[in-house]
């Protein structure tokens, strides 16, 4: 960006070539210009940090991530989701014992154990007998989107294991708030956590974050707008102001 000083001349009885040389010759760079570098300059190594972090496993004898196949019969339709995952549910404790943990995604299973040998399994759902049967079909490679989707359903399902609150893609910990009770709210501790795929794999991105939650309900929040707005010099409007206050805010139920 250049910002241009023009002096008192009037610039209008100026011709155009003039008023150029004068612009030129009064700018000022809000930026310094780049040096100069010789070409035949090796650099110099910099140690810089990030909130990026790479994912690894912490125990040698896991190799990544294995990705099954989930086969039912009868076969069940596409958009039958949850008949799906209840069926799956039913045998979980017993594909456990194979592949210890395990996370279900549409109609495939990952888990960090391969186990080429896993028998037919058999479940009833809603009066009707189904066979699952769960093919070993690859190791998913680090940078393959399986893998992102195994870590990211994964990451999930351990935050809500630690009872944090997810609120879109923010995670809180209600159990550690801190509570300004002159004003009726609590301010929950969190982190805005993200899993990308970059080049060489999966990389976790984690920002703090802070959720500043009311303690009273809808109701009496509602009753206090109404209030001040009947208070209000000349009588406001309680509807407007209402509304300017909760649409578009999260409640949060329990």
């Amino acid at each position: 960006m250049i910002i241009y000083k023009i002096k008192p001349n009037n610039p209008y009885l100026l011709t155009t070539n003039q008023k150029q040389s004068l612009m030129e010759s009064n700018a000022i760079t809000l930026f310094p210009k780049k040096p100069a570098r010789d070409p035949k300059a090796t650099g110099r190594q910099l140690k810089m940090f990030s909130n990026y972090f790479q994912i690894d496993f912490d125990q040698k004898e896991i190799k990544g991530v294995n990705k099954y196949t989930c086969k039912f019969e009868p076969e069940i339709p596409d958009n039958a989701k949850d008949m799906r995952k209840n069926v799956l549910r039913a045998v979980r404790d017993k594909v456990k014992e194979k592949l210890e943990f395990f996370i279900d995604w549409g109609t495939c299973v990952y888990s960090l154990r391969k186990c080429a040998d896993l028998p037919v399994y058999e479940a009833e759902h809603e009066g009707a007998k189904f066979k699952v049967t769960i093919e070993w079909v690859q190791e998913v490679e680090p940078t393959d989107r399986d893998h992102l989707v195994f870590l990211k359903i994964f990451f999930n399902s351990m935050m809500r294991g630690l009872k944090f609150e997810t609120i879109g893609p923010k995670s809180f910990n209600s159990a550690k708030a801190h509570s300004l009770a002159a004003h009726n709210i609590k301010v929950w501790p969190g982190f805005d956590a993200r899993i990308l795929m970059k080049e060489r794999g999966a990389l976790l991105n984690v920002d703090v974050a802070f959720k500043v939650v009311r303690t009273d309900s809808v109701l009496n929040y509602i009753s206090e707008l109404r209030e001040k707005a009947e208070r209000a010099r000349g009588g406001g409007d309680w509807k407007e102001a209402i509304e300017a206050a909760l649409v578009g805010a999260t409640v949060v139920t329990r």
